[in-house]
């Protein structure tokens, strides 16, 4: 068996807290035809238990309120089949459900965007039911309507990649050519076109996104589409680095620290001056990060003592570390290293994926195990996504709603067998690496050259990308620098944002409706910039 630490951490554990789904499975489901229910919970007339591979599209009316806005839309909750094309031969079935806005047969089409979450393995219950859909179902409560749902902006779809939600292969041995990033960026990508054709959605403004690992999938299916002659003219990228540029290792090390700032800001753990403003001491270690401290990696091997004691106290300075913990030949921390150390007076860890929250250290347990990091408990209740599914969507189905932790049946044959990170195939990413890529993951490389080949194939292609400060698997520092440094005719096309959140950005009240407005605005230029080209 491989080791997790084999992988990329953030690719194992991608947070989506779709692990708390796991096991749990829906009771209660739909029928085909369209059903005017309004959003009235808890009806109780007889419903249909959705076979495996139903290919039934369950369409219900529903309505919320937003800024004092009333926004009436239709849901569509079902699976597409993604088949082989010399065959017909369905190879898997993809879940998705979306929601689309009502308006004026006259009036142009709504932008329409296509969203998934990472792992790879989870699903998109995050992006969807507190992220950006028109209802939010968070932990312990009852769905309410979502004040930051991208619903005015543009009509959603959220996406379950094969192996996650309710999609599946329709034969085990199929499950290969989807458990691998180029098929899994492949088989999205032919699932939007299925869609768009399905409900004749072609002039639409096509926009996709995602979140963690789902940055990865979102520059691969950016290509594809772009080769298949399908235009995509915006990309949202959330939390999940920069698929675009080069950084040194030393500079990605260097401003990894300002994560770190960050998180010692959260939890009080800098000098008084640093703790009166954030923006202000970001600023400052990012600063410092760039002209004193990557330099001084760059040449670690030849420092002076003096120098290294002053690169290790400026370091202890801006991450609230204890200079003794520094390891003098390092000069670095390690995320997993940071996260234990920096409460360790406490007994204490800070959160991988929001370093606001804290939870208790077990110094025994020296591999990181995702069920106990404090920033993932208590994210997402799996028994009130599926009452949401039973009872505002009226569709369900006897299999779990899956996410990147397994816990289905039958049973692995060897521990965390089920774990979408140990069923992944990552090979052929590593196949060819040269000596100089070795700063940069495989998976990294990939999803650069798709990206770029992408906006190179289309000009007019825009990014959006956003990051949260007390994230400390994706660097909002690196990213900014990044961005900073691209070719111009790339740069142009691109927007960067940071906000006071983690990871999962949207789990942040505050975070989430700066985050809309500045979707708002990337979401309306992709619009006008389409408009513009077609006149």
């Amino acid at each position: 068996m491989r080791s997790i630490s084999s992988f990329s951490v953030f690719l194992i554990i991608l947070f989506v807290g779709v692990f708390l789904l796991t096991g749990s499975q829906l009771f209660a489901a739909s029928a085909s035809a369209s059903s005017e229910l309004e959003d009235k919970p808890g009806q109780t007339e007889e419903i249909t238990v959705q076979p495996v591979h139903s290919k039934a599209v369950v369409t219900t009316r529903h309505k919320v309120t937003v800024g004092g806005k009333t926004l009436e839309y239709t849901a569509r909750a079902g699976k597409l089949p993604i088949s082989d094309n010399e065959t017909g031969e369905a190879h898997a079935n993809m879940f998705f459900i979306a929601y689309l806005l009502d308006r004026d047969p006259a009036d142009l089409p709504h932008p329409l965007t296509f969203l998934w979450n990472g792992g790879p393995g989870s699903s998109s219950s995050l992006v969807h039911l507190l992220g950006f859909g028109p209802k939010s179902v968070r932990f312990g409560a009852d769905p309410i309507d979502n004040p930051g749902t991208w619903l005015e902006l543009t009509d959603l779809v959220f996406v379950d990649p094969v192996g996650t939600g309710y999609s599946r292969p329709t034969k085990a041995e199929y499950g290969k050519e989807f458990y691998q990033t180029k098929g899994d960026s492949e088989s999205v990508a032919e699932f939007i076109r299925v869609f768009r054709n399905r409900f004749a959605a072609w002039d639409a403004p096509l926009i996709i996104g995602g979140e963690s690992f789902g940055v990865r999938r979102a520059a691969g299916v950016a290509e594809v589409l772009q080769r298949r002659g399908i235009t995509v003219d915006g990309v949202i990228l959330i939390s999940g680095g920069f698929p675009l540029g080069e950084l040194s290792a030393e500079l990605k090390t260097a401003l990894k620290a300002s994560t770190y700032t960050a998180a010692a800001f959260a939890n009080k753990k800098l000098e008084p001056e640093l703790l009166e403003d954030l923006p202000t001491t970001l600023k400052q270690a990012e600063g410092w990060a760039v002209t004193e401290y990557a330099p001084a990696l760059a040449r670690k091997d030849e420092l002076s003592e003096p120098e290294k004691t002053k690169i290790i106290s400026q370091f202890s300075r801006f991450t609230g570390i204890d200079e003794s913990l520094v390891d003098s030949e390092k000069l670095s921390l390690g995320t997993g290293e940071y996260s234990v150390l920096l409460l360790k007076d406490r007994n204490e860890m800070v959160g991988r994926y929001d370093s606001r929250l804290t939870g208790p250290h077990d110094p025994i347990e020296k591999q990181y195990n995702p069920t106990k990091d404090p920033s993932l408990k208590n994210i997402i209740s799996g028994v009130s996504v599926l009452r949401y599914f039973r009872d505002h969507l009226r569709y369900v189905s006897d299999l779990v709603y899956q996410g990147p932790f397994g816990g289905g049946y039958p049973p692995p044959a060897e521990p965390r067998g089920d774990w979408m990170s140990v069923k992944w195939d990552w090979s052929a990413e590593r196949k060819g690496r040269s000596e100089s890529d070795q700063s940069l993951s495989a998976e990294d490389i990939l999803s650069s050259q798709s990206l770029y080949v992408a906006m190179k194939a289309n000009p007019a292609l825009k990014v959006f990308v956003a990051s949260g400060y007390f994230d400390l698997v994706s660097n909002y520092a690196a990213i900014a620098y990044q961005a900073d440094h691209l070719d111009p005719d790339i740069k142009k096309n691109v927007t960067v944002r940071a906000y006071g959140g983690g990871h999962a950005i949207y789990t942040d009240e505050t975070a989430q409706l700066e985050m809309k407005r500045d979707v708002a605005e990337f979401i309306k230029n992709v619009a006008d910039r389409k408009k513009n080209s077609s006149e």
